[in-house]
């Protein structure tokens, strides 16, 4: 699963590209991007629009953020890390649930301290 936090917008993205197995004509069936525009955005001649990055985001399976280059939030990070596990958050209420689990396992060693 891609979580790289360096380099620009268009290595990340072919980064991402890549490391989900797909080629351009792939993504861009996805995605509904034309190839020319993905090729302009991974080649770094253009930067998506906010509704773009979302599409790109959401065909990669990936948190907006993630794809953008910086440093992921907090949240980006688990569920980039929740993805490389095999876990798939189905709902809501699955969400909640391993939410709970991590609650937990952060509190145990608060409680072994006490």
């Amino acid at each position: 699963m891609f979580s790289d936090v360096g380099g620009t917008f268009g290595e990340r993205l072919r980064n991402a590209r890549r490391d989900a197995g797909l080629t351009q004509s792939q993504l861009v069936r996805i995605s509904g991007i034309p190839k020319p525009t993905l090729s302009r955005y991974e080649n770094g001649h253009v930067m998506p629009s906010l509704q773009t990055l979302a599409r790109l985001a959401e065909a990669l399976d990936l948190p907006q953020g993630a794809l953008l280059p910086g440093k992921l939030s907090p949240k980006e990070e688990l569920f980039i890390a929740l993805a490389e596990k095999g876990v798939e958050l189905r709902s809501r209420e699955h969400a909640r649930q391993i939410a709970e689990i991590v609650a937990q396992v952060v509190a145990e060693p608060k409680l072994r301290d006490a």
